[in-house]
């Protein structure tokens, strides 16, 4: 796959070919985790509102109360990740990267891990997409991922956020907050206590998660 990365104002952006862009015939992945202390390329200014994750610090970046008419997760021809330090309670967790560049295909409604939402993960032939995503680890006991997915079209990308709202119901989160900025939290099956998210522009979402374990809390 190739990649384009340039430095704007410290910000690391990374983008697939326009070949691999254009293919739509089946669900690919492109997945970046960086090694501790790189950052991740950022999130267009105002793209993203976080609710404070249960137990920690409010976390809040302020989104723009209308509606973007322009796409919040890519500009220029750059898809843009949050960065460790926009991560959601990146003051409490100070989140790290791992070394590793391929991460596990979790196309939606995939959610949390295997053993803390296991039916999200039933498994079901996903739709075309290009996704796109970031994970990150804390010393004390938590993970924040990432993933900004790029559908065929507004009405597959609706599909899918209702297929993760009935998996986020199912996971025993409750949904809080209104319109386009909602988010969910809860404790897991596993008793991990997770939050999670999620935002839809046009054909585009983005969905955030933060899972801690209940001890570390």
């Amino acid at each position: 796959m190739a990649e384009v990365e340039e430095l704007l104002d410290d910000t690391r952006l990374s983008m697939p070919s326009g070949a691999e862009l254009r293919a739509r015939g089946g669900r690919r992945t492109v997945r970046r985790r960086m090694a501790a202390g790189v950052a991740v390329a950022a999130v267009v200014a105002g793209a993203a509102t976080w609710g404070a994750m249960p137990g920690g610090g409010d976390g809040r970046e302020v989104r723009p109360a209308a509606t973007p008419s322009s796409n919040p997760f890519k500009a220029g021809g750059v898809v843009r990740l949050l960065q460790p330090e926009r991560m959601p309670d990146a003051d409490k967790w100070h989140w790290k990267g791992t070394e590793e560049d391929v991460m596990a295909d979790l196309p939606l409604p995939k959610v949390g891990g295997t053993d803390s939402c296991p039916e999200s993960y039933t498994v079901r032939k996903a739709p075309g997409q290009v996704q796109y995503g970031t994970e990150y680890y804390s010393d004390k006991g938590a993970t924040a991922r990432q993933r900004v997915t790029e559908y065929d079209s507004e009405s597959v990308a609706a599909d899918e956020v209702a297929l993760l709202r009935e998996a986020l119901t199912e996971c025993g989160l409750r949904e809080h907050g209104e319109g386009a900025k909602p988010y969910w939290s809860g404790t897991t099956r596993s008793s991990s206590r997770l939050h999670v998210t999620v935002e839809r522009w046009r054909g585009w979402v983005s969905v955030v998660e933060v899972e801690a374990d209940e001890s570390a809390r």
